[in-house]
């Protein structure tokens, strides 16, 4: 470790020094490694380095692992090559886990937007783990890069007696992946006015063509199976879940009863098989999904995300 700090830059060495308070508080009065400051100030150490594409800013641990969409990468490849500013970005922290989200869109030396969502680890104030979804133009239907802020919602605190537990927030978010493979919210809360994004396009109460609530999960039943999801961001004061998924969508050509009523899977319309690589970030307040921000991607069918059981 001491050798690899020596080769770190100052830049790198500012960010350690940030979170060196914060540790040693923590080892006197057990709180987590990094605050929340602490996080923050690395998530943008980290974002500000990626678009000066100088990966030697940022205190990567010896052991960093690092993915694309699935795929492992080195220090510096990747997105890391071609970002050069960002437009958009909205950043949620856990010190309980050491626990780092980001959403944002980034321009690239061609000049276009992509979007990207990161799942960071931090341990001992160095970056462990470091999970990009990278989505460009063209390789998802729904592709919106005109955001400039995250919705206000997601700033504000909520009221002690509305808020939920670490393992409410996350049977929640698990549940809404449930009840999307199976088209069945009976098991969820919805506020009336719960929206949700995908891509940065608003796919509920958006006539003519998006005209569906929330809680409207029974067409979406051909998702099929999702697997083991990871909760890498869970903010019990402000009512937020990051959940990071995939779900498998086989080729499969069926007639189910929804409702009462029957409801065909076409492989064609669905563009199946495939599998869906998601980052989804759930405001709750008092049990209730207040709004849902989802970045995806299409990938081949059985496609991995090089995680655990991902």
């Amino acid at each position: 470790m001491k050798n690899h700090l020596r080769a770190l830059t100052a830049s790198a060495l500012l960010i350690l020094a940030a979170c060196a308070g914060t540790q040693e508080a923590a080892m006197a009065d057990t709180e987590p490694d990094c605050s929340a400051k602490c996080l923050l100030e690395m998530a943008g150490g980290f974002m500000d380095n990626m678009v000066d594409q100088y990966p030697d800013g940022v205190p990567f641990s010896e052991t960093v692992r690092l993915t694309e969409n699935g795929a492992d990468i080195a220090i510096g490849e990747g997105i890391w090559k071609t970002s050069t500013a960002w437009s958009y970005r909205h950043t949620v922290v856990d010190p309980v886990q050491g626990g780092i989200g980001i959403f944002g869109v980034i321009r690239e030396d061609t000049g276009e937007d992509a979007m990207v969502a990161f799942r960071l680890k931090v341990e001992d104030c160095t970056f462990t783990e470091v999970e990009a979804l990278v989505v460009r133009e063209g390789e998802f239907p729904l592709f919106v890069t005109d955001m400039t802020r995250a919705r206000p919602l997601y700033y504000q605190y909520v009221p002690e007696e509305k808020r939920n537990t670490r393992d409410e927030l996350a049977a929640i978010a698990e549940g809404y992946f449930h009840g999307l493979a199976n088209g069945d919210p009976s098991a969820l809360s919805f506020h009336p006015d719960c929206n949700r994004q995908e891509n940065g396009f608003q796919t509920t109460n958006n006539p003519p063509r998006m005209t569906r609530s929330c809680a409207d999960l029974y067409p979406f039943v051909y998702m099929h199976s999702y697997r083991t999801p990871d909760f890498p961001v869970i903010d019990t004061e402000r009512g937020l879940v990051l959940g990071v998924t995939a779900f498998d969508m086989p080729d499969q050509e069926t007639t189910i009863m929804i409702r009462g009523k029957p409801f065909r899977i076409d492989p064609a319309a669905r563009r199946l098989p495939r599998t869906l690589f998601l980052y989804e970030l759930f405001k709750v307040e008092d049990g209730m999904i207040m709004v849902i921000d989802a970045f995806l991607m299409n990938q081949p069918y059985g496609a991995s995300m090089g995680w655990n059981d991902r």
